[in-house]
C-alpha cells in the first residue's frame, strides 16, 4: 500500500499548499539539498536507509523509530553517504498560521513541538510499535490526501490533529508515564502494530515474540477489550482495508493480496459472511452509486 502512495522527489523547500504537504519517498538514490530553512514545521520520519540530519551544523545518524521536527527558520538538511542505497522516509509540511489554528481548536499547545523549540531538542526515538502507530496516522492521511471521497477536506484535518496528538501523547509518555505497564497501553501497540502490518502474516506466535509477552496473554487482551478473537479482528481489518479500495477505484485483486490474503477464496468467503454479498456485488453496487 506504502508504495501506491509514493511520491516523486521534489528538491523544492517552500510550499505550494497554504496549509501543509505530506509525501511517502522512496529513492533508489537520493538527492543530496544544500542547507536552508524555511517558514513552516517540518516533520521528517526515516523508514529506510542510511541518512543523517544535518542542524545548526551538528549532525546525526538517524534510525528507524526516530522523529525529527524542524522548526520555522532552522538551518538544517538530510544527507547520505551511500547514494547506490535506496532511502524511504516520510515527510510533513504545515505552515505556522495552520499550526497555530489547531494549538487554538484543541486549546492547547503541542508540547512535543514547544519542547523542540525551547530546548532546541529536534530528534525523537520512539519504539518500533510505537512508531507503527505513527506510520498509520501518516498512511491515513496520505490516502485521504490522494484520494477524492466524500468531506475529504474535512477528513485530513482530522488526521493531521490526529497525527500532532498522537506524536504529543506519545512524547507525554515517555516523559511522565511507564506505558508498558499499562494493558490499555499495551493492547493498543498491538492493535496499531496489526493496523500497518495487514498486508503481511500475522499469527498470535509472531506478535507473541515482537511483544514478548505469552500468546495466551494476548489472546486474552482481545477477548477483555474487544470480545473477539485475535483472528477474527485481523480479518475484520483486513476486509474493511479492501471495501475501502475497492470504494476508491482500486480492482479486487489488488485489495485481497494488498490485505494479506492468501487466496482469492478464502477472501471471497469472509467478504460474504461479513458483508452478506460477494466482492463483485460489492464492486458492482459501488458503482451504480457513482453514476
Amino acid at each position: 500500500m506504502r508504495q501506491k502512495l509514493r511520491s516523486e522527489f521534489l528538491r523544492r523547500q517552500t510550499m505550494s499548499n497554504d496549509d501543509f504537504e505530506v509525501f511517502y519517498y522512496s529513492d533508489s538514490h537520493f538527492q543530496n539539498v544544500a542547507i536552508h530553512n524555511h517558514n513552516y514545521y517540518e516533520f521528517y520520519f526515516p523508514v529506510k536507509g542510511y541518512i543523517e540530519m544535518e542542524i545548526h551544523k551538528h549532525k546525526t545518524s538517524l534510525k528507524l523509530g526516530d522523529v525529527v521536527i524542524v522548526p520555522p527558520n532552522t538551518m538544517h538538511r538530510a544527507l547520505t553517504k551511500n547514494n547506490d542505497k535506496s532511502y524511504c522516509r516520510y515527510v510533513f509540511w504545515i505552515s505556522k498560521k495552520y499550526f497555530n489554528q489547531i494549538c487554538q481548536r484543541i486549546n492547547n499547545k503541542i508540547a512535543i513541538v514547544e519542547n523542540t523549540i525551547k530546548k532546541q531538542q529536534y530528534i525523537y526515538h520512539f519504539s518500533e510499535n510505537e512508531y507503527a502507530m505513527i506510520q498509520t496516522k501518516l498512511l491515513r492521511l496520505l490516502s485521504e490526501v490522494r484520494n477524492d471521497r466524500y468531506e475529504k477536506e474535512i477528513f485530513i484535518d482530522i488526521c493531521i490533529q490526529d497525527l500532532l496528538m498522537t506524536l504529543n501523547r506519545l512524547f507525554y509518555e515517555h516523559e511522565h508515564l511507564h506505558p508498558l505497564n499499562n494493558n490499555a497501553y499495551l493492547f493498543d501497540q498491538i492493535i496499531n502494530y496489526i493496523d500497518t502490518h495487514l498486508d503481511e502474516q500475522l499469527s498470535l506466535d509472531k506478535l507473541s515474540e515482537i511483544f514478548y509477552i505469552s500468546k495466551y496473554y494476548i489472546a486474552h487482551l482481545f477477548k477483555e477489550h474487544i470480545g473477539m478473537s485475535i483472528h477474527k479482528y485481523i480479518t475484520k481489518r483486513r476486509l474493511e482495508n479492501c471495501v475501502y479500495g475497492i470504494s476508491n477505484g482500486q480492482s479486487i485483486r489488488d485489495v485481497y493480496q494488498d490485505f494479506g490474503f492468501n487466496d482469492y477464496s478464502s477472501f471471497f468467503r469472509a467478504f460474504k459472511k461479513e458483508y452478506s454479498m460477494s466482492p463483485k456485488e460489492y464492486q458492482i453496487n459501488m458503482l451504480h452509486k457513482t453514476i
